[in-house]
Parts: C-alpha cells; structure tokens; sequence
C-alpha cells in the first residue's frame, strides 16, 4: 500500500519497558481457551470433574524446510498500536480472541537502523515455542529520522558492520526461524528514490549472502510488491531471482470507496496478479503470501471477509496470508477491531477448514 505512513513506522514495540511487555504476556496467557502462547489453558472445574482441554485452532499441517504448509495456509495479521498506550504494543490476545484461533504468523514492520535488532523481546513472546511465526519486512529507511537508505549503499557493504552483521548475530541467537522480505513494497511511491531495480536486486542478494556467510540459516527470504500488474516490467527486472528466494508475495486490497473504485470480491482481489506470478518463470514455482490484504468497509464487508478462504482454495499456492488490520486514512479503516462486520466476517474465513487444514 503506497502510504509513508506505514513504511516509516517505526519498529513495534522496540523501546517497551519489562512492564509493558509483561502486559501483553498475561494478555495472552489470559486469552480464552485455545488462544494462549504455549497451545494449552487451565482446565475448568476441580477434582475429578476438570473438564476436557479443547484443541487449540491453527494451521497444524506438516510444513517444509522453508515453512510451507503441506494443506490450508499459514493465517495471520499485523495489528496496529493499542491507542493511549504511548507506545506500538500489538494487542494479538484480542485479535486471537476475535478470529477464534491462535495466528500461525505475525507480521511487522522493521527499519534500517544501526543498534536495532530483531526479534526483540516482546516479538520473542509472541513466537512463544515457535507456535507463531514471526515475519518482518525490513524497510531500507532509518524509522527514526525518516531518511531512505540507498540500495547501492547497502550492495556496496556500507551497512555490514553496522546493520546487516549485528542483526546476523541477533538472528543466530533466536531458536526458530523468521521470514525476511526486503523492503517490502518496494515498486511503491512510498518506496521511490532509493535506487534502481537492478540496485535493489544487488541490495537483496547482498544482504543474502552476507547472512548465509554469517552463519545464519533460519531466515526465509520473501520478495513482496504491491498487487500492481501495472508494473510488472519494474517488477521482473526486480527480482533477485531464484537461488535467493523462498517465497514471492503481494498486497491484494479491496480499495473500493476508499479510491474511489469498483467494489471487488475476494477473488476477484487476490486473482489477477497471481495469474501475472503464475506467467513469470522464476516465480511460478514459488509458494505464495500476501504480505498484507484487506477490504474497505462497506454493506457487503461481512460477506467479503467470510468469502477469502473460498477464494484461497482457487489460489493453491498461496500458502500464507496477513491481514493489515490498521486504518487506512481517516475517513477508511481497516482496522478489523474498529468494525464488527468486518470482523465477523474474518473470524468465519480463520476457522474454515480450507484455512487450518482441519476437517468440519
């Protein structure tokens, strides 16, 4: 989504005091049963009559190597800050609640500053025991200051020692593994004026092999865009290519009234740059996320929402998905909280067979 908004946010949650994120951990713990970190939650009753522990809803299919599902798709979403809270605490507990499940994969949105490293502590609670995965997209730009670092920079080794090395260490240091895209977005006007495609691609493949030289093995490389074929010269001429990605992703939205545009349906959102993946011979063959996706509020939201895992199962290989759940500008919000259809409607398409990979 093109908004300067979102790509300088700046990194969730990284200055949080232990008090804070001990907030969130009892959020958690406190969610009700089958939405706790470690999968389990205190049986009712006491003495002999404790009543059978439910099962935990989520994606429990067999993944591979690099984290593709063998059925359903890896369900999620990125939450926005909590308002008051003075800092980016992402409520999941209440999200969790809402859908009705635990996420398989949480989403966030990091920058390119020296003395910043991912996972910090409270997105290492959020993975638990690995029962979330955690996916950061690491935008080329200090959130700090606002100023956009070059790609021929970051291809050039400026940034080794500084930021890709620490954050090398930081990674090797966490026991799961985290899915990486970088800088997410990137054929956006958000994203304009970093470089050209063939910088960017030396910029991926850089920090690529500097980690692998690292020694770190428990990232999983995605390449997201936006959802626009429109670009799709920029976009083939941005790929790093094969040997340096596990997953290609895109931002399918249902825009509608917020620009001014048809109302789409969920497949109708999702299906025509997924067919442009399904043309490109470097790409075809990988699985697919959405980085973010989300509908505009309107009279049909509920049947929208409730329409996505319908509409994933005519995608097969789009094995991951995020919702951008946050508003979109004043008068548009996304913020599946702040609407009780939308949100009926998501808590339908999250426990639906097709989506877990759990029979009725």
């Amino acid at each position: 989504m093109e908004r300067a908004t979102r790509v300088f946010r700046p990194a969730a949650l990284i200055a949080l005091s232990s008090a804070l994120a001990g907030v969130l951990i009892v959020a958690i713990a406190a969610a009700p049963p089958g939405l706790g970190s470690t999968g389990t939650h205190a049986s009712a009753g006491t003495g002999a009559a404790k009543a059978k522990k439910p099962k935990v809803i989520h994606n429990a299919c067999k993944k591979s190597a690099i984290d593709v599902p063998a059925c359903g798709v890896l369900w999620g979403l990125y939450a926005p800050e909590v308002p008051g809270a003075g800092h980016e605490v992402q409520d999941y507990a209440a999200y969790e609640k809402l859908a009705g499940r635990r996420f398989d994969i949480i989403k966030n949105y990091v920058g390119w500053m020296p003395g910043h490293t991912f996972p910090n502590a409270q997105e290492v609670s959020l993975a638990g025991n690995g029962q979330r995965i955690l996916d950061f997209s690491w935008t080329a730009a200090d959130f700090s200051t606002r100023a956009k670092i070059s790609y021929q920079s970051i291809a050039n080794g400026t940034w080794d020692k500084s930021v890709i090395l620490p954050e090398a260490q930081r990674l090797k240091k966490f026991p799961h593994k985290v899915f990486i895209d970088f800088n997410h977005e990137f054929d956006s006007k958000a994203q304009a004026g970093k470089g050209t495609p063939a910088q960017y691609v030396a910029a991926y493949r850089h920090i690529h092999t500097v980690m692998q030289n690292a020694g770190v093995h428990n990232v999983i490389w995605a390449w997201v865009t936006t959802s626009d074929v429109g670009h799709a010269a920029e976009l083939a001429a941005s790929y790093p290519g094969s040997a340096y990605v596990d997953w290609v992703g895109y931002d399918p939205y249902n825009f509608a009234q917020c620009r001014g545009q048809p109302w789409h349906t969920p497949y109708q959102t999702f299906q025509p740059f997924y067919h442009w993946l399904q043309t490109q011979p470097g790409m075809r063959s990988k699985p697919i996320m959405f980085g973010e996706y989300a509908s505009a509020p309107g009279a049909q939201v509920t049947a929208w929402y409730a329409g996505v895992a319908s509409a994933l199962k005519r995608l097969p290989q789009v094995k991951a998905v995020m919702e951008w759940s946050d508003k979109y500008t004043s008068t548009c919000d996304f913020n599946l909280v702040n609407s009780p259809a939308a949100s009926a409607g998501f808590a339908k398409s999250s426990v639906a067979s097709y989506v877990t990979g759990i029979p009725n």
